[in-house]
């Protein structure tokens, strides 16, 4: 390693030569006779002295040195006797560098890591999402959502938790048709403790069935809605007896719908209500003078 690579190794790891730590390193190296030997603060300040072209260095600054040397392992002190003994070796350097070195090894990977998400993210960005919304937002608009479509039982599940659940706050309306939902699997407890969270928050959870599901079906959903209650929660759920075909979705307040646009093979869409708000005003009203009308789940028998 030439002198060049010998600098640049000690500035990474913060050692830089001409920092006032070593340069009473350095002195301390030189008033040693021997690498066992002891030398006293006297000694040190006198070659600190030399080295200085005759300029006494400040006591409080050279003592707060060799504290921060001692600090860093650099040296070991020797308190047995009145005057302090101060020491250095190639066994504490040794110590000293190995362990500078894995930190600086460490934060490097930690930055490199950071890089790398950061580049996978921009990667990742739409450009022309991007200028959009930047002038939406220079002209003080509010960012134009788009629908986004998912197919698959999972997929269409974790659409609604990314619409609909993880902007749900206190106070906020989620309403949920539930014909769609004939699979009692997808119903897994850690999403019913999710809508246990939510509803312990103070989001509001209307549900509304049209009498098509089976009887076992709406047995469950009973005993969901029962357990909530039990909790002293106060999720609505009614049915209201109605012929004809229905917006089956889940929703949050006005601002979008998740819409069930086919049970075989499963799929829905997320449709926020800048993209078409008659459709969402429509199911929105729709479901409202349904449920106004529906009977309670727990109101009606099972035969």
């Amino acid at each position: 390693m030439n002198k060049d690579q010998y600098k640049e190794v000690l500035e990474i790891l913060n050692f830089e030569s001409t920092r006032k730590e070593m340069v009473i390193l350095g002195a301390l190296l030189k008033s040693q006779n021997e690498p066992t030997a002891f030398v006293d603060f006297e000694a040190i300040r006198s070659q600190l002295a030399i080295e200085e072209g005759g300029k006494k260095g400040k006591d409080p600054l050279i003592y707060r040195g060799l504290s921060g040397l001692e600090k860093t392992g650099f040296i070991q002190v020797d308190r047995s006797e009145h005057k302090h003994g101060y020491n250095t070796d190639v066994g504490l350097m040794h110590e000293v560098f190995r362990k500078a070195i894995n930190k600086a090894i460490s934060k490097l990977e930690n930055e490199l890591h950071l890089i790398d998400t950061e580049i996978e993210q921009l990667s990742k960005i739409d450009i022309e999402e991007l200028s959009t919304d930047m002038i939406s937002l220079a002209a003080g608009k509010q960012k134009i959502e788009k629908p986004v479509f998912a197919e698959g039982w999972e997929n269409v599940i974790q659409l609604i938790e990314d619409k609909i659940y993880t902007y749900a706050k206190k106070g906020d309306l989620v309403r949920f048709s539930l014909e769609w939902l004939s699979r009692s699997d997808m119903i897994t407890p850690i999403r019913a403790d999710r809508l246990g969270r939510l509803m312990d928050e103070g989001v509001i959870f209307l549900g509304l069935e049209h009498n098509k599901i089976s009887k076992q079906q709406r047995e469950l959903f009973k005993r969901f809605t029962l357990a909530y209650r039990e909790q002293g929660f106060n999720p609505g759920f009614r049915i209201c007896e109605r012929q004809d075909s229905t917006y089956q979705f889940v929703g949050r307040n006005d601002e979008g719908i998740v819409l069930i646009v086919s049970e075989n093979p499963m799929s829905a869409t997320w449709i926020p209500r800048n993209a078409n708000p008659d459709l969402v005003d429509n199911a929105i009203e729709s479901f409202d003078t349904d449920y106004d009308v529906g009977e309670d789940i727990t109101d009606i028998g099972g035969d």
